[in-house]
């Protein structure tokens, strides 16, 4: 008898380990489906370097650079010259696509005599080398033709300068039907422009960004209408050359766009509401309702009036369903109030001149448990503007979605801004948690998510800096890199480190499931510990 009491309590504990690591909470995988892609991505002049090398030409960021003695990008991550190894490292980690840029200054080159752009062979002869090495690999292309580098040829030969002039659209339309005609039998994912918001508010808003102009009621307007009439016409020879078989019958054209999702400051206050709907509007809406109904938002043609430019009746045709998917990028989420409100910390007076006072919005807080991004050798916030809050990401899918229910989206960048460290514990919550997001938006909300892109596979050249670090993998860059006069990087430089979010990452690219976190083991520890008795319980070997 008292060897049957000492044995029940030893049954009884493992009955209770078996339905611990039986039980479906325990056993349940969070798993998208097979065809779901997991991949990272890049941009030309943040990644490529040799920027004088090929035939390549200077770009408004060559310029810039130099012009506010910022960081450049002559060598960046040598891309131009590692790109096999780093493709390999790609499909080593099981990654299923790769998003890049192409180089408009590498892929063309101005012709004084014409006074148009023509093909630069060596050029595009590295793009095909580039494209084929992906296909080699197993990794899906998605091509981006624009992301922020135009030539600077086209910025100081055409007036008004670079896309202040309608002639740029043409310009943009010859280029996009070369890429055409060289790739089109090469890939399915295309996409004109990358986040035409910001390189429009910063470049010719608040003048952080190149071509740096500032002090404008209109140009912002201006640039962006011709960005989207030149993605509408550059959508529509796309389809022609579709329909020709000059590209696949299979291949998707879209554009890449951006917002920080905005919450009301004060969900209550009936003018916080108004101006979270306003900035979504004005962010992201600016360009996604021409495509949804050929024209402008309505918020934006009631607050700027005649400044905002007007479709003709052709272009609005052209501009509408000039989209075969979503493609969606995201970082941050903001708390917002009117500039006007008692609660702003932000004066309307004080609003760049043009679209950020349009806009009139406060956005500098951000939802309780947001996260700012790492912080520099100087104890400064590394992105100012970065404000994590995982919740956001799902809510901005259901914005876009809600838009036309039917598209698919293509999730084309999210990551953390990180810093220096490569054990980055921020950068693995990030991932983890704007992961969650995703699974939750496929399986609980059903929007259609295809893929999602993690920004950046490498750290690279963020916009005038190399402090900023969003990599997978650190990246060790030479004391000497953003110099004017760095330009041939040693052998033994940029080498590629994998951060801890890298082996993450990887692990849900190969297994198509979210990785089990700290939190399963410690619910089983607890409920292990709960089947201990008072007494130790020794437990003997069975054949006892």
């Amino acid at each position: 008898m008292n060897l049957l009491r000492r044995l029940l309590p030893c049954a009884a504990a493992a009955i209770a380990a078996l339905l611990v690591s039986s039980s479906p909470a325990a056993a349940e995988e969070r798993c998208f489906s097979d065809d779901f892609m997991f991949g990272s991505a890049t941009a030309a002049y943040q990644v490529e370097g040799a920027y004088e090398e090929g035939g390549r030409t200077s770009s408004i960021w060559d310029d810039f650079c130099r012009d506010k003695n910022l960081s450049c990008a002559n060598v960046a991550d040598d891309f131009y010259h590692r790109y096999s190894s780093d493709i390999k490292l790609m499909a080593d980690d099981g990654l299923q696509s790769f998003r890049f840029s192409i180089s408009w200054s590498r892929a063309m080159t101005w012709n004084n005599a014409t006074r148009r752009m023509e093909a630069n062979p060596e050029g595009i002869a590295f793009y095909h080398d580039l494209i084929d090495n992906m296909l080699s690999n197993n990794i899906k292309p998605i091509l981006t033709l624009y992301h922020w580098d135009l030539p600077s040829a086209l910025q100081d030969e055409l007036t008004p300068k670079g896309w202040l002039s309608e002639e740029i659209i043409d310009h943009f339309v010859d280029y996009a039907t070369l890429i055409f005609q060289e790739f089109g039998q090469k890939l399915d994912f295309w996409t004109t422009f990358n986040e035409p918001s910001s390189f429009i508010t910063a470049g010719y808003g608040s003048g952080a960004h190149a071509p740096g102009f500032t002090d404008s009621e209109v140009n912002t307007y201006i640039v962006t209408h011709n960005v989207m009439r030149s993605h509408a016409k550059a959508v529509h020879k796309f389809r022609e050359f579709r329909d020709a078989g000059v590209v696949r019958s299979t291949a998707r054209i879209g554009i890449v766009l951006v917002a920080h999702y905005s919450y009301p400051l004060d969900e209550t206050n009936a003018a916080d509401v108004a101006a979270a709907a306003r900035a979504l509007e004005f962010d992201y809406g600016w360009y996604l309702e021409p495509m949804i109904s050929g024209d402008y938002p309505a918020v934006m043609r009631e607050v700027v009036g005649d400044r905002l430019p007007t479709f003709t009746a052709e272009e609005s045709a052209l501009l509408k369903g000039s989209y075969d998917l979503f493609m969606m990028n995201h970082y941050a989420s903001k708390s917002v109030t009117d500039c006007n409100s008692t609660t702003s910390q932000t004066s309307c007076d004080s609003l760049a001149l043009g679209y950020a006072k349009d806009r009139g919005v406060d956005d500098s807080r951000a939802p309780e448990g947001y996260r700012n991004s790492s912080r520099n050798s100087a104890g400064e916030l590394n992105c100012a503007w970065f404000t994590a809050y995982p919740p956001g990401y799902l809510a901005l899918m259901k914005w876009v979605s809600a838009h036309d229910p039917s598209a698919e989206l293509l999730l084309t960048e999210n990551g953390w801004c990180g810093n220096e460290e490569v054990e980055n514990e921020d950068q693995m919550w990030y991932y983890k948690n704007y992961l969650e997001q995703v699974y939750k938006a496929v399986t609980e909300e059903s929007i259609k998510v295809i893929g999602y892109t993690a920004w950046s596979y490498l750290d690279n050249y963020e916009w005038g800096s190399f402090e900023p670090r969003f990599g997978l993998y650190y990246v060790d860059f030479p004391s000497e890199i953003g110099s004017p006069d760095y330009v041939t990087a040693e052998a033994s430089d940029l080498n590629r480190i994998a951060r801890p979010a890298a082996k993450w990452f990887s692990q849900l690219a190969k297994t198509k499931c979210l990785p089990e976190d700290s939190s399963s083991s410690s619910s089983s520890s607890s409920a292990s510990a709960s089947t201990s008795t008072s007494e130790p319980v020794v437990c003997m070997d069975a054949g006892l």
